[in-house]
């Protein structure tokens, strides 16, 4: 009868552990490893085998241990429940299979070092017994000292424990107390068990089950905070990812990015409150911009203080961090020599705990944050400081994209201002503006429209008036804005300089031969094409320094790094640019202004005579197939950039005289 009476029992508890098992993620091997010496299902393979007596009993309380610890344990592994709770019911469980008048539950404060008694259903702060962990004291508080378990027939004569198990009541003699410990030695908790003088010691076999139940809840315990751990790093990184795709999709105000990461940081970690402190660069001691959280209630958007913070001198934690480029974990303020209370006098703020770390580039420091408090424990952790490291990486990589962001503002600001300020200066004397309108048109010299015509020395001054009347004539006098044309060909005169070769005299003659070109050719290009021909051909050479692009390659000059081909060229084409953005010269909309721009850039690239001999490869390909087609864009491109060389190096077809004189400027 009772034989049958057992075997059913042993059959309940298989079904609950079952049905405990399918509840468990099979995936988590670490999970599986843990649990599997007390949910393992039998099976129909496995051979049946006579176990060894001595073990009979021992085997018998583990399987016969109630289903709510084994669902506690398993729910502990997937969910964030309470421990305590979970150890007490762990603790009562050891009391009644081992037969022991009572129990007592301890828990351990790593940060001050002591064991406090855990009362199940009072956790108040007021009230706790504490006591050091050392030797010389209580048993727990050896035993938590120690790390082993410790099992004692007579506490009462031994000297060991002079204070015996800490509190008075029963007549206590035998004491069972063993730690609950984690895989990397962390002692957690300690479970103390006792029996009076009326009852027996306790025996190997109460040992085993004690050690094994709280071997498994430590282990229990440090899967939970690995997967924890491993979960809120995930948290961590999907958040901070995404934070920084948003911040590098746009353009965010540094308070509200700064606001978003302490914010998300206090929720990971549990914190009360947290500061960001940005060293400026600039400042010849170690000052930094701080900004911290409102004081009203509920308020966690980071303002910027007005004043900064001198950290050279400072004796605030985030000193001595951006001082020595070193994480700070204070685990008990008031008793941590590194920790001043000057600041907390001010404002009534009472500080447990800091986690301090630097935000650290390639070579330098750029910024410390620092959170305060934790909220669920008594202490930052370890593992708080590894995911306050990957939290600063981002924070660093935060903060040096804002610094860019914020140089590149102050760059283009001050660009802005170069730019007035040289549109200013390029502006043509008020003179010469109003005696080019009270003179605008000259004698047209009688052979003007040959090729062989070159500008004489006497007609030197004319030139710009010459300029205007070109331009008028083959575009159309409706089509410009005279006043406006009138100081542009002045201002692009003055931003000639006065080389031997490259000076205005020279565009003179290059607008002349695209002139002639154009005057010849008007059915051939549409009025865009003309438009934007006529103003490179006159703005081809603009700013030139006399030197040649290999020079500037070879020297390492600024526009060489500026530009990888055409370094000239694109420099001729900006100042042109320059010149014109201020200036509407023509008569046309937007869109036919970019049109112009886009014809207008290609045409002065294409006097680079490293494009001429590729242009003139492919247009002689073409012209030898006979496959030219002036309607298609491709060709027309190569046409025009014939056009602009043929103009540039037109000088050299002049009458003898002109040309010789052309070539000793060049040389």
């Amino acid at each position: 009868m009772n034989t049958s009476r057992e075997s059913r029992r042993k059959t309940k508890i298989i079904t609950s552990a079952r049905e405990n098992d399918m509840n468990i993620d099979t995936s988590d091997k670490a999970t599986r490893r843990v649990i599997a010496p007390y949910v393992k299902i039998i099976r129909k393979t496995d051979k049946a085998h006579e176990k060894e007596p001595e073990y009979e009993k021992f085997n018998f309380y583990i399987q016969n241990k109630p289903s709510v610890l084994l669902h506690d344990l398993t729910s502990f592994l997937s969910d964030n429940v309470d421990l305590v709770l979970l150890l007490h019911e762990t603790a009562d469980v050891l009391k009644t299979t081992t037969k022991a008048a009572g129990v007592t539950l301890y828990m351990v404060d790593s940060a001050s070092e002591e064991i406090y008694q855990s009362q199940r259903n009072f956790q108040g702060e007021r009230h706790k017994v504490n006591w050091k962990i050392q030797k010389g004291s209580i048993v727990a508080a050896y035993v938590a000292y120690k790390k082993e378990y410790l099992m004692v027939d007579d506490i009462l004569g031994d000297d060991r424990f002079p204070a015996g198990v800490g509190y008075q009541g029963d007549l206590v003699k035998s004491v069972l107390c063993v730690p609950i410990v984690t895989p990397d030695g962390n002692c957690y908790a300690v479970i103390e068990l006792y029996r009076t003088i009326i009852q027996h010691p306790f025996n190997k076999d109460d040992l085993k089950i004690c050690i094994v139940v709280t071997g498994w809840v430590g282990a229990a315990i440090h899967q939970n905070h690995l997967r924890l751990t491993l979960q809120r790093q995930q948290e961590l990184n999907d958040y901070l990812l995404d934070l920084t795709k948003c911040y590098f999709a746009e353009t965010v105000a540094i308070e509200k990015m700064i606001t978003e990461i302490v914010k998300f940081a206090k929720s990971t970690l549990g914190a009360e409150r947290g500061t960001f402190f940005i060293i400026d660069e600039e400042a010849e001691d170690l000052a930094a911009e701080v900004f911290e959280e409102g004081v009203g209630v509920g308020e966690t958007t980071m303002h910027k203080k007005n004043v900064k913070v001198r950290l050279a001198k400072d004796r605030s934690i985030a000193g001595l961090v951006a001082r020595s480029g070193e994480t700070v974990n204070i685990r008990d303020a008031y008793n941590d020599p590194k920790f001043f209370t000057d600041v907390e006098e001010k404002t009534g703020f009472i500080t447990r705990s800091i986690l301090c770390m630097p935000i650290v580039s390639v070579d330098n420091i750029l910024g410390v944050v620092q959170v305060v408090n934790k909220i669920n424990g008594v202490c930052f952790t370890a593992s708080d400081e590894n995911l306050f490291k990957t939290f600063s990486v981002y924070c660093a990589l935060a903060l040096h994209y804002t610094r860019l962001h914020q140089k590149m503002f102050k760059t283009d600001k001050i660009n802005e201002s170069n730019l007035k300020l040289l549109k200013l200066q390029l502006k043509p004397c008020s003179h010469d503006v109003e005696s080019f309108t009270q003179k605008s048109t000259v004698t047209i010299p009688y052979n003007f429209a040959e090729f062989r015509w070159y500008v004489s020395p006497e007609e030197f001054p004319d030139m710009p008036q010459l300029v205007l009347h070109m331009i008028t004539e083959v575009v159309g006098k409706e089509e410009i804005h005279v006043k406006n044309m009138l100081e542009f060909i002045l201002t692009v005169k003055k931003c000639y300089r006065n080389n031997p070769y490259h000076n205005f005299e020279h565009a003179f003659n290059v607008t002349h031969c695209m002139f002639i070109i154009l005057m010849r050719n008007k059915e051939t290009f549409f009025e865009i094409e003309i438009k934007s021909l006529i103003i490179a051909a006159l703005c081809h050479d603009l700013d030139h320094g006399g030197f040649t692009n290999n020079f500037l390659q070879l020297t390492d000059d600024t526009l060489a790094q500026l530009y990888d081909e055409s370094i000239l060229e694109n420099y001729h084409y900006r100042v042109a640019m320059t010149i014109l953005n201020g200036l509407q010269i023509y008569n046309m909309t937007k869109e036919d202004y970019n049109i112009l721009s886009k014809e207008l850039k290609d045409a002065i690239l294409a006097t680079d005579l490293a494009s001429y001999f590729k242009f003139r490869m492919k247009l002689q390909q073409l012209l030898n197939g006979n496959m030219l087609d002036i309607d298609n864009a491709r060709h027309r491109t190569l046409i025009k950039a014939i056009c602009m060389t043929s103009s540039d190096l037109s000088g050299n077809c002049k009458p003898f005289l002109v040309a010789k004189n052309i070539c000793e400027s060049v040389y």
